[in-house]
């Protein structure tokens, strides 16, 4: 059958796929409808729709309705400007999309979900913070939400910020990681524009690694230990390791990945 024939069927819901369709593995074609009811995108980057199964393709259907549902009982405890909320009841959280930081097109994730994170600005690494690790070149806000202490880390001493960013590594191996967009402009950093958005990025990172602390400390009081001690200590002990210069991050960061079953 040609791909342009009107009469080819959907591999979903097996009716008539029409002219808009689009090609998935063992030459199978889904329609414009269960392409969309999957949540996909022609830029999908973990894994081109043409690659995927039928059954891949039920399993995105299914996710994106679980997805839908988690969304509508979401009830946001904290908002971060217009890029996150959480939802502290349900231990979930979410990213705002577009300018007016809807959350109509966000997918939930899990308190659980977050391993790592770090602030990248223009590219750079400024702060990084994450599961068996404290949150290094930031400082955590207070209650009413204002900055204690200097922020360090390895900020250059640029005039301009082009992009200013917080990379959130996920469990999830078919999407482990996503970005919280903060600036995507050139902006002066001596302007109340890039200071607000600063100052947002960073209240972002405090609060995710106070998620990433109750997570180990829940794990810790729920007596998941091994023969050997927590994974949370045994995480502590290489962490002294690499302050003293014994380890490199890099075998700092495998052997977390070990002990957390990553």
């Amino acid at each position: 059958m040609g791909f342009f024939d009107l009469k080819a069927i959907c591999a979903i819901c097996e009716k008539e796929a029409g002219l808009s369709r689009q090609k998935i593995a063992d030459k199978n074609s889904i329609c414009s409808s269960c392409f969309k009811a999957a949540g996909f995108n022609i830029g999908m980057a973990h894994k081109p729709v043409k690659q995927m199964s039928v059954e891949d393709v039920h399993s995105a259907i299914e996710a994106k309705n679980t997805n839908n549902d988690e969304l509508s009982s979401f009830n946001p405890t904290k908002k971060i400007g217009t890029f996150l909320e959480f939802d502290d009841t349900q231990k979930k959280w979410l990213i705002l999309t577009g300018i007016l930081g809807k959350r109509d097109k966000s997918k939930v994730y899990n308190y659980s979900d977050i391993v790592d994170f770090e602030l990248l600005e223009d590219g750079e690494s400024v702060t990084q913070g994450g599961l068996g690790r404290a949150l290094v070149g930031g400082a955590l806000f207070g209650g009413a939400g204002a900055v204690v202490g200097g922020v360090t880390g390895k900020r250059k001493n640029k005039e301009i910020c082009n992009s200013l960013k917080v990379k959130v590594t996920l469990r999830d191996i078919n999407n482990p990681v996503v970005y919280i967009s903060f600036l995507s402009v050139a902006t002066k950093k001596d302007s109340f524009t890039y200071k607000t958005f600063y100052n947002s990025a960073h209240e972002c990172l405090s609060v995710l690694q106070l998620i990433c602390d109750m997570q180990e400390a829940s794990v810790n009081n729920s007596g998941n230990i091994n023969v050997t001690g927590s994974a949370a200590d045994e995480i502590k002990k290489f962490k002294n390791l690499l302050d003293e210069g014994i380890l490199t991050q890099d075998e700092f960061d495998t052997k977390k990945k070990e002990l957390l079953g990553l």
